[in-house]
């Protein structure tokens, strides 16, 4: 979401690669806001999902709930130093799929900045914070590592789920049938929720589509011979994954859970997206999200994932396929052939590359950070 923000108002062109001095300059002042305006520039962007458009089912990308945020009206411009976040309207944003927060957690970033907050507060282990870090510092405490004011549309813990971490977890496995994976910092199972209803076959049926379009992706060119492209299959795990990840959604259900959980892991992917005040602070420099995030936690001493890059590599590519599919674009076969080949036209986000090359990039990093090779056919064994 946060960096949604700094890509968007107004838009930057071309799109940048986080590493542009104009979204670096977007983002430091972005840090620099008072932690009240970033919860307000959270709400204005929730009222513009919520908004109730007739032709849109609710629950889906565009209609994610009909709850109403802290403020119905237009939000004034928001100042952050040399930058100045224009007011949101529809249809300039969309929040990220749940699943982007799901594979951003995974590189242990939120438990690893936890610690490096905790020991600033507590004393000067790390040193002293540089000029400028210490406005992501507080921000970043009253943002995400207390319990939010009540009343936002990010309160999502009360005395019946008080603990952010497990919310989060809860909204996972319901929606993939996926843990984290890692517990807690005593290395021990973390307690949640896990409920009788969730998604147990998102994983086998993903891979099944990721498989299929793999064979279309090599194939697309094939003029002459046999083609082992099958539409049918792929329009076919598209519905199926349509109707599966809808039928978590009904009402809007799971809506604040995945804003939330999407803002968090947003802010913090883009604190690692370059150079900014913490980790300059921290003598974290590097030239990419993971070699920064290994260097911090090398400093908290606290092991990142060591396949963070292909978390990071993955997470918005696999929202974006994700949204796509929960849209019902994919569920007309003739619309199963645009995940593969670049002549069908879809629509996508700006600023994103074409749909198979967004596929490739699943496909490659999937494989690597399962052990599960999508570029063959699925074993079947028989009895």
């Amino acid at each position: 979401m946060f960096r949604q923000f700094v890509q968007l108002f107004p838009p930057l062109t071309p799109p940048p690669a986080g590493q542009t001095p104009q979204y670096r300059d977007r983002a430091q002042s972005l840090f620099r806001t008072h932690p009240s305006e970033l919860a307000l520039l959270l709400e204005a962007a929730w009222e513009v999902g919520r908004e109730n458009i007739p032709t849109v089912e609710l629950g889906r990308p565009d209609h994610r709930s009909d709850l109403v945020g802290l403020t119905r009206v237009p939000p004034l411009p928001i100042s952050g130093g040399a930058a100045t976040f224009a007011v949101i309207s529809r249809p300039t944003i969309r929040w990220h799929h749940l699943i982007y927060a799901y594979m951003i957690e995974n590189t242990r970033i939120y438990e690893i900045f936890r610690r490096v907050v905790d020991e600033y507060l507590h004393g000067e282990k790390l040193g002293v914070p540089l000029q400028g870090s210490e406005h992501w510092l507080r921000n970043t405490e009253e943002l995400f590592y207390k319990n939010p004011a009540p009343f936002l549309i990010t309160s999502v813990v009360s005395h019946i789920r008080p603990d952010l971490g497990s919310t989060r977890r809860n909204a996972y496995y319901r929606m993939f049938g996926m843990d984290l994976n890692h517990g807690s910092d005593d290395k021990k199972e973390y307690p949640y929720v896990k409920a009788k209803a969730h998604n147990s076959d998102f994983v086998s049926i993903f891979e099944d589509l990721l498989r299929e379009v793999w064979i279309g992706i090599t194939n697309v060119t094939t003029t002459t011979g046999a083609n082992p492209t099958d539409d049918a299959a792929i329009q076919n795990l598209s519905e199926r994954l349509h109707n599966m990840l809808t039928s978590r959604r009904e009402t809007g259900n799971l809506s604040r859970e995945e804003f939330y959980a999407v803002s968090t892991m947003s802010w913090f992917h883009l604190t690692v997206e370059f150079d900014s005040p913490i980790v300059l602070a921290l003598r974290a420099e590097a030239n990419s999200p993971e070699e920064r995030l290994f260097k911090i936690a090398e400093r908290v001493r606290m092991p990142a994932h060591g396949k963070s890059r292909s978390f990071f590599e993955i997470a918005e590519f696999i929202s974006v396929l994700l949204t796509l599919i929960e849209t019902g674009v994919l569920n007309a076969l003739a619309s199963a052939r645009a995940l593969y080949d670049p002549a069908v036209p879809v629509t996508l986000p700006p600023g994103v590359p074409p749909l198979p090359d967004i596929m490739r990039t699943i496909i490659i990093h999937w494989s690597t950070l399962t052990g599960h090779d999508m570029k063959t056919r699925k074993t079947q064994v028989t009895v």
